[in-house]
């Protein structure tokens, strides 16, 4: 037997033995082949309400995800199995170790092991409704007050914070490619108007499991909230999560994977995407608030005049106005773009969110409807637009 296939046993040797002796904390299948209808499975471990231990495997087909739970022996056959018959490469977790496993387009088999400094959590607690990719345990939620110290319980008030933390988390392991997570440099990431640092705090648990050299930095104007972000982080001994007084403007975003800037006000948002395209990063995550700027310099074209003299609606359309505008700007800039819909528990009801992935491919298509739209609605004045073209 050459060793290419030995890497292929030693792999499910690894699995296996992860599996019996408590060790394993996740894997992750990606790449999958052409007739699968799923883009990565996902499997880690809890414990059920009898508190034995199960092993959660979530299908996400880009749509949703459909959860299944089984034993652990049960688990190590189903991996197996959609490792051979559906996904080329898998990332597997456990104890003090990473595994990265692949099959190459030849048949042939790769396996690249690596000592991680700091393992990932151990099993966590039983939840019947979700395996968080944030648990209740998590020590950070005590410190922002989530969680109850010493308990690990979610306070009853606090339970949609929780939520909306972890809807976060699911969503930038989708953005982020998990050879960029899991590499030895980790992910670098800035977060814009970090506030009460909520998801700069959840960003850096989820990024430092799944590589300890990960590193966060929340910027934030008011001194007073940069000081609890750093009170807290010194408390948990996070080396890995900074805090900076300073302004969009002032930062550098030199080397960093992603930008995020959730709940940046009006043109704050401009101010974010126009850095992180400026500086060439890789991820762009936004979720403005509100959106002034737009609605105080278009006029509306006059077949629309009778739908939008009504203040409601013309606030609503300008709002959609302006997103449609980013997210135009981001992919004439080389990017590829989803807008969709986050809840945001601070200021509206509900935004709007936009991620964003470099491609290097400028899309003349989308500068020319930017045009149009401006043109359409007089907007002589864009300010993202203004930012990156003058």
């Amino acid at each position: 037997m050459n060793s290419q296939h030995d890497n292929r046993l030693i792999f499910f040797e690894i699995l296996a033995t992860s599996l019996v002796d408590n060790s394993f904390r996740r894997v992750t299948l990606s790449k999958p082949l052409p007739s699968t209808p799923w883009k990565r499975v996902v499997a880690s471990v809890y414990r059920n309400s009898q508190h034995e231990i199960q092993i959660a495997l979530e299908y996400d087909d880009g749509r949703q995800v459909r959860r299944e739970n089984l034993a652990p022996d049960d688990a190590r056959e189903a991996i197996q199995r959609l490792l051979d018959e559906s996904f080329t490469t898998a990332n597997l977790r456990w104890a003090d170790e990473n595994a990265q496993f692949e099959r190459t387009s030849r048949g042939s088999y790769r396996l690249k092991r690596q000592i991680v400094d700091h393992a990932p959590p151990p099993v966590i607690q039983h939840n019947r409704e979700k395996n968080y990719l944030i648990p209740p345990s998590a020590p950070f939620l005590v410190g922002l007050g989530i969680a109850s110290a010493g308990r690990g319980e979610i306070k009853r008030e606090r339970y949609d914070k929780f939520r909306q933390i972890n809807k976060f988390v699911e969503i930038i392991s989708h953005l982020l490619p998990e050879s960029l997570t899991t590499s030895s440099r980790g992910v670098r990431a800035i977060d814009f108007g970090s506030g009460k640092h909520y998801l700069t705090f959840a960003l850096g648990e989820y990024l430092r499991h799944l590589s300890p050299a990960s590193s966060v930095i929340g910027i934030e104007q008011r001194e007073e909230l940069v000081t609890l972000g750093r009170d807290v982080a010194s408390s948990l001994r996070w080396s890995h999560l900074t805090f900076q007084a300073g302004t969009i403007a002032d930062s550098d975003i030199n080397s960093v994977d992603l930008v995020i800037a959730l709940h940046a006000c009006d043109t704050a948002t401009d101010d974010a995407i126009a850095k992180a395209i400026m500086a060439e990063v890789p991820y762009i995550c936004v979720a403005p608030c509100c959106h002034k700027y737009v609605r105080k310099h278009f006029a509306p074209s006059a077949d629309l005049k009778p739908i939008l003299r009504h203040g409601i609606l013309e606030e609503r359309f300008a709002e959609s106005l302006t997103d449609s505008l980013r997210v135009l700007a981001l992919e004439a800039s080389g990017y590829q773009t989803k807008l969709f819909e986050f809840v945001s528990l601070e200021h509206t009801a509900k935004n709007v969110m936009i991620t964003a992935t470099k491609t290097g491919r400028r899309n003349q298509a989308s500068r020319e409807a930017l045009c149009a739209l401006k043109e359409k609605f007089s907007l002589r004045d864009f300010y993202l637009d203004r930012c990156l073209w003058g």
